[in-house]
């Protein structure tokens, strides 16, 4: 089951030993200007890495997939295994 935006009060730290990234995007109509983004943090609310990439014309479907697969190369370049993604796209999760 998906949550939705009312579900969703407040960011929580992951549990010990994981990382969590929250990633999003933006455009504008669809197909429009998009750009992607995203934070990804430790268990004590460090900020490991922050990324972002603007698109042109794109689909706000392939920002969300593209913000996912530029996380997915920050992770195995950073060997982690214990990862939580927040995402509001349904298509990603």
């Amino acid at each position: 089951m998906c949550q939705t935006n009312a579900d969703i009060n407040i960011w929580k730290s992951p549990p010990h030993g994981f990382l969590k990234v929250n990633i999003d995007e933006a455009s504008k109509g669809n197909l429009g200007l998009a750009a992607f983004g995203g934070v990804i943090r430790d268990e004590h609310d460090k900020i490991k890495e922050i990324f972002h990439c603007h698109l042109g014309k794109e689909t706000n479907n392939i920002a969300e997939l593209m913000a996912l697969e530029q996380f997915l190369e920050i992770l195995v370049d950073s060997n982690s295994h214990n990862v939580i993604i927040e995402a509001d796209s349904e298509l990603i999760i």
